[in-house]
């Protein structure tokens, strides 16, 4: 080792234990300042919400769905009511126990729920069949029950006939505002509000294709009401999540993101799905957090008891490395949603994220066991295991049992499992079935084929640099970022080809511009992930001391790295036995 090599060696060892230190008094410390989302009070009566069962054909159980939730949500606006929303199938379980019982399983006071029949035959004005009741779940007494046979076009009127039934019976109070919240009309049109409800059955998807059915239907809802401004925001949140999944990256798509926003704000500025829908155009199109959380709070003011809107606040948290309250708020959004796998999904990657990995591994099982035909508890499971203790068999196990529904992420994942196994022609044989250009809904970089069979090839010494995946990757990530100069992404992703290929210099610059845009104080995830790659980028040019530097600023703060995924990953193997890269395991081991 020269003499310049052991000063550094020297140095960076010196530093350690002072960053030990800083990082576990900053992921440790309870923080204590003034919630951002409205705290309930924990003696309040708690409802349980079942979902309303639909009694009709079963083409019709977007409407029974679409009921239950905008009934739900005139609940969620009442400040004195704690609310519990049950969002799974739920007609197995009320056969098996009955409504109060599961209701004392959950922990709530009481349990409302119903049936639906929308008879579209019953000319000249369609009807509805709508029977609901409200249960004590102390004694199992009902407390109110109604059967109504009305025209669709009383469809607003029963809900809020059913919300006031349910706050004058539990017998809680509410001011004007609250009492607008029940008596909302969202539009006069019926059939634009059939389309809104057929929009809501396929939104917040990460499949490309019912994100695309949602859009359609949000945008007939608008154009048969322009002045509809549920569907406006809905429509919103639908280009902005094409956005973030890198489906649509296109300034026009962010542009009608915003533009949809801003309609639904016109039109009504006190709508909590218009502030939520800014805050998510703020959140996934601008990297704003501190506008996003704004909106987010406004829309919480209006309606304290959405669970969507308090994980929506949770998830921009964790992007300004609020870590605690994010998780707080993640908990509270899930207490509100025990079987919304989704918000448990965030709860759990969160976890892992600041290596609390048991309690992110129990929580990952949970939501297989609600979703068990969704992927992605598969794929957060496995690297969370291969994160805690390098797991290699029991991840491939995890993602061998993953449903054979989405061949194409399943491919995503299925590679980096092989790279870590060093199976580098399992890896090649992952990628064959793919599309060139993919999307990575859970990432924070581009993911392409090309981009892959390069990577794959060079780390597994199967292919050279000049290999027409190579040429290919490169190619593309220069366009990328031509087209998007701004896209951190792109920049980590064309700066790692580079390395790859051999380009040092251009590899360095590209992966400093990724951080540079997206430094780790302004974005606690994806910045992270920048870190890592530019970590990767100066390990592959040779260049150990700033990849240790880089690595162990990672390692400090939270993100998905570990001592076991250093092990493991072979994109380390250049500085794999440069000893400063073995004590900085070392003495991580020894913290973790």
């Amino acid at each position: 080792m020269s003499n310049v090599d052991s000063l550094h060696s020297r140095a960076i060892l010196s530093l350690v234990t002072i960053w030990l230190l800083m990082a576990a008094y900053s992921c440790g410390r309870t923080q204590t300042q003034e919630s951002v989302f409205p705290v309930q009070d924990p003696n309040v009566p708690r409802i349980l919400v079942i979902p309303f069962e639909n009694m009709g054909s079963s083409d019709d159980a977007f409407f029974a769905a679409g009921l239950t939730k905008e009934t739900t949500n005139r609940l969620a606006a009442v400040r004195g009511l704690g609310f519990v929303s049950r969002v799974g199938v739920a007609e197995d379980a009320i056969i098996q126990r009955s409504a109060d019982e599961i209701g004392r399983e959950i922990g709530v006071d009481y349990v409302l729920e119903g049936s639906v029949l929308w008879d579209r035959g019953a000319e000249p004005s369609q009807q509805l069949y709508v029977e609901t009741q409200l249960l004590r779940v102390a004694d199992g007494s009902v407390l109110w029950a109604d059967q109504v046979v009305r025209p669709m076009a009383d469809v607003f009127s029963i809900q809020s006939t059913i919300s006031h039934a349910v706050v004058d019976n539990i017998g809680v109070e509410i001011d004007s505002v609250e009492r607008r919240a029940l008596d909302f009309r969202p539009t006069e049109n019926l059939e634009a509000y059939e389309a809104y409800l057929r929009g809501l059955e396929n939104s917040w998807s990460f499949e490309r294709k019912k994100l695309e059915l949602a859009e359609q239907h949000f945008s007939r809802a608008v154009t048969l009401d322009h002045d509809f401004a549920l569907a406006h925001a809905a429509l919103s949140e639908s280009h902005s999540l094409m956005f973030h999944f890198r489906y649509d990256r296109t300034p026009p798509r962010l542009a009608s993101a915003n533009a949809a926003a801003q309609r639904a704000n016109e039109i009504d500025a006190n709508l909590p799905e218009g502030h939520r829908a800014r805050g998510y155009y703020y959140y996934w199109g601008q990297d704003n957090f501190e506008l996003a959380l704004s909106e987010f709070s406004l829309a919480a003011h209006g309606r304290p008891n959405d669970p969507l809107i308090i994980a929506s606040i949770g998830l921009v948290l964790r992007r300004q490395g609020r870590w605690q309250e994010a998780i707080d708020a993640l908990r509270r959004a899930a207490e509100m949603e025990p079987e919304n796998h989704d918000t448990i999904l965030d709860l759990a990657s969160t976890l892992s994220r600041v290596r609390r990995y048991g309690e992110a591994v129990e929580t990952f099982r949970r939501a297989i066991e609600l979703v068990p035909d969704d992927i992605y508890p598969y794929v957060f499971l496995a690297r969370t295991l291969l994160l805690q203790d390098g797991a290699i068999e029991e991840a491939r196990e995890v993602l061998d049992a993953m449903p054979e529904n989405d061949p194409t992420q399943q491919g995503i994942y299925r590679y980096e499992q092989a790279l870590f196994e060093r199976n580098f022609d399992g890896a090649m044989d992952t990628l064959v079935t793919l599309d060139d250009v993919i999307s990575d809904p859970i990432g924070e970089i581009v993911f392409t084929r090309s981009f892959a069979e390069c990577e794959c090839g060079i780390l597994g010494q199967l292919a050279g640099p000049t290999s027409p995946s190579c040429v290919d990757a490169r190619e593309y990530l220069e366009r990328s970022s031509e087209i998007s100069p701004g896209d951190p992404a792109v920049h980590a992703a064309l700066g790692w080809v580079y390395a790859l290929v051999g380009e040092k210099e251009l590899a360095i610059e590209a992966g400093q511009r990724a951080v540079d845009l997206s430094p780790v104080t302004v974005d606690a995830m994806s910045g992270h992930s920048y870190l890592i790659t530019l970590a990767r980028i100066y390990a592959r040019v040779d260049e150990p001391y700033l990849a240790v530097k880089t690595i162990h600023t990672a390692m400090t703060t939270p993100g998905w790295i570990s001592v076991a995924t250093l092990e493991l990953d072979p994109a380390w193997d250049p500085i794999r036995s440069d000893p400063r890269f073995q004590e900085l395991l070392r003495m991580h081991s020894e913290v973790e």
